[in-house]
């Protein structure tokens, strides 16, 4: 009789005890304020009522002020945006609407006294719904295939081709190689390194996903290996002049249907 009593004080001091356990986690836990900064790694948790996420740069490092934006899939045009703080975290309240959504994101990026229009990889390209508590980082890539696979576009800048009129045959655009020796640092402050690029037999108007910077450009034709003469074919305030090499930047914002892009007229009429 006395060792069913002890076992019964025992057995009740222990579950006093893990209550009282439970009730003290409980209250170490505090509830997410939906209106209170991202704190921490904001891939877990979401927050309902929220699109929340970070943004980074080539280097892994948080990217401030760049621009994260949500797209209805059906009504276009109509979603919240909002800027990155200085951890690269955002929070964008959705709007309580039916249907899916699309996160995606761009920064704009001043370089040598141009401003460039950069678009974002998203590491989650997925829709979402409203109710589903989203969570969608980014990262600003130098060079890359944009997700959608229908369309030909990347993250690096457009290399064009134009062939002097006068030139002596050169119709096998494919066949000249361009070596690009970057001049300074690259867009995003990295070090690049020299690029001898071709044309795609298919594609040779010209050569896409090239690192954006400043580059000198020289031109080969490789058949005969003989040096062609190159020009900035964009540079319409200066008489049409070819040299053995050119000095480049990619047009930025100020073009409106041509921006990411250089164009490099070349010649073998010396």
């Amino acid at each position: 009789m006395k060792t069913n009593q002890t076992l019964r004080t025992v057995t009740g001091t222990a579950l006093l005890l893990l209550v009282s356990l439970f009730a003290l986690t409980a209250c170490d836990k505090k509830p997410i304020d939906p209106n209170g900064p991202i704190t921490g790694d904001p891939v877990t948790p979401g927050q309902a009522g929220y699109l929340v996420g970070k943004v980074t740069d080539p280097q892994g490092k948080p990217l401030a002020k760049a621009t994260i934006f949500v797209d209805h899939t059906v009504l276009t045009g109509d979603g919240p945006e909002v800027k990155t703080a200085a951890d690269g975290t955002y929070k964008v309240q959705m709007t309580d609407f039916a249907g899916e959504w699309i996160a995606k994101g761009y920064m704009l990026k001043q370089y040598n006294d141009r401003v460039y229009k950069i678009d974002l990889d998203p590491e989650d390209d997925s829709p979402f719904t409203s109710n589903e508590k989203p969570v969608r980082n980014f990262q600003w890539k130098l060079t890359g295939h944009i997700p959608d696979l229908s369309l030909d576009l990347y993250y690096g800048g457009t290399m064009e081709m134009s062939r002097d009129l006068n030139a002596d045959e050169l119709w096998d655009n494919e066949n000249i190689e361009f070596t690009l020796t970057p001049v300074g640092p690259l867009i995003d402050g990295s070090t690049g390194k020299v690029l001898k690029l071709q044309a795609k037999k298919r594609y040779n108007d010209a050569i896409k996903d090239v690192p954006m910077g400043r580059y000198k450009v020289t031109a080969i034709y490789k058949p005969t290996g003989e040096q062609l003469l190159v020009r900035n074919a964009w540079d319409f305030d200066s008489d049409i002049v070819y040299q053995q090499s050119v000095t480049m930047d990619f047009l930025g914002t100020e073009s409106a249907v041509r921006f990411n892009s250089m164009c490099v007229g070349y010649t073998n009429r010396h």
